[in-house]
């Protein structure tokens, strides 16, 4: 799920943090905070394009290969809420290399693993470092720069980013093509290291605040709740009907995720995810929008390489580039939708993109045994680019400017939460897709292609829950 519509949806995490150091050093943070923070992109890059071989060299089946997915995706979504508490805790310099320490151990994990469940450990890991690194990561990276200048920080950082995402599954497919799917896990070690050295001596110390309150009973049920969830979707999909272990595992999740909103209503605005945030019709509208946008983005995103690699037999170096355009597409249109939100409001571009990316998913039914890059598969990632650049720097800006200030960074963090939702649970429906092969593949992925394109009509369509009214630009704190 890395991309660099993924990169926009967290930059308010940085742009709403109040300048705390000296800016002399605000480079060498700079410098610091992208390398650490690329990690949490590279990484599902790189098991997107190397899907297909390790279910083939592990011997995993399509349950095994939608855990081996989410179990990155569930630590991500249910941690990230409480990882800046607990940057305010411990200090975001000791949390930020904490969580790049836990992401190296996951990632050797997975690399040298004899078996799925050292497959599964280090997935965790690396969800739970990653959950960790990011709202740290742009904190620091925040409270380096004065108000003036951090938009121009957090464009440098999501533009390194967004190449990094872009180069890692290209190296990753060449990689493939030529020895093991472990070679591109081992790659990443030394950026580990180069990162925790970096990191350690460029970014200044920070004071911890001690009665700094972390919500770990509301991280705690939200993942019984959305795994148990996760569970019994991953189950239905692959064909266990309504056996009394699906029927538990919904239970479980259901009861979970109801636990969760009562104790989230009694902790109130201390709560990891404070309920008076969701008073406002237009962060309801954008979260929803959100979920429902990245779900069938992440199920294009998995998909299209793996039925290129498994399906179509194209080289996995081809899979690898493929999606390169859109990493440059959403780069350098995103900055240009700012100009129709000022034109059309606030919800135009949002529609717009969200109907664009529904063409996008309709175009892909294209794709087949025969399919070729360029005739076959391009276009349906042009249009979901296009859809997502329209889309996701406006979601971004009306997230920020819906809430006051000192709730940005709030506010921006459960959107964050919210598109993994989306694609913790897309993913979770992928079994009857991942467990064809050959010509039946495709059969399997024009119903997940047909799927996506109507969560994207009814993402569209949440547009209408948002408040109407003209654009407004995010200020950042100094």
């Amino acid at each position: 799920m890395s991309t660099a519509s993924l990169i926009l949806t967290d930059v308010g995490l940085a742009l709403s943090e109040p300048k705390a150091i000296d800016a002399q050093r605000s480079t060498k943070v700079l410098a610091a905070s992208s390398l650490g923070c690329c990690l949490v992109f590279v990484s599902s890059a790189v098991v997107t394009v190397a899907l297909a071989a390790i279910g083939r060299d592990m011997r995993l089946s399509p349950l095994d290969l939608q855990w081996f997915m989410n179990a990155e995706l569930l630590p991500l979504v249910a941690v990230t809420l409480v990882a800046g508490a607990l940057g305010d805790r411990f200090g975001q310099k000791r949390t930020f290399l904490g969580g790049i320490a836990l992401y190296g151990l996951g990632t050797a994990a997975i690399a040298f693993a004899p078996g799925f469940a050292s497959l599964i450990v280090g997935r965790l890991l690396q969800g739970l470092g990653e959950a960790v690194i990011l709202p740290n990561g742009l904190s620091v990276l925040g409270r380096a720069f004065p108000a003036g200048e951090k938009a121009h920080a957090v464009g440098i950082w999501s533009a390194a980013a967004a190449v990094a995402s872009g180069v890692a599954p290209a190296i990753a497919g060449a990689i493939l093509d030529h020895g093991s799917w472990r070679m591109t896990f081992l790659m990443l070690l030394p950026v580990v290291a180069g990162a925790l050295a970096v990191g350690a001596v460029w970014i200044p110390n920070d004071a911890p605040a001690s009665r700094a309150r972390v919500d770990v009973g509301g991280a705690v049920i939200s993942t019984v709740g959305l795994g148990g969830l996760s569970a019994g979707l991953i189950n239905l999909t692959n064909g266990f009907g309504s056996s009394p272990w699906v029927l538990l595992t919904l239970i479980v999740g259901l009861g979970g995720l109801a636990g969760f909103i009562v104790n989230q209503r009694r902790l109130g605005d201390s709560a990891m995810l404070p309920p008076s945030i969701f008073a406002s019709r237009s962060i309801v509208g954008a979260n929803l929008f959100t979920a429902l946008l990245y779900g069938p983005f992440t199920i294009m995103l998995t998909l299209i390489p793996f039925v290129m690699i498994r399906g179509a037999h194209l080289p996995a170096l081809v899979a690898g580039l493929s999606f390169i355009p859109l990493q440059v597409l959403i780069t350098a249109v995103s900055p240009l939708a700012g100009v129709l939100c000022r034109r059309f409001g606030r919800r135009v571009p949002l529609f717009s993109g969200g109907a664009v990316a529904t063409l996008g998913c309709i175009m892909a039914l294209r794709i087949g045994p025969s399919a070729t890059y360029w005739a076959d598969i391009f276009p349906s990632i042009l249009l979901l680019a296009l859809g997502m650049s329209l889309a996701i720097a406006p979601l971004t800006t009306l997230v920020l400017t819906s809430v006051e200030p000192d709730r940005a960074g709030t506010v921006s963090g459960v959107n964050s939460a919210f598109s993994r939702a989306g694609s913790l649970f897309a993913i979770a429906l992928l079994g009857g897709v991942l467990q064809q092969g050959g010509p039946q593949l495709f059969s399997g992925f024009h119903i997940a292609m047909t799927v996506a394109a109507v969560t994207c009509v009814l993402a569209t369509l949440a547009v209408f829950v948002i408040e109407p009214g003209p654009h407004v630009d995010f200020i950042p704190r100094d």
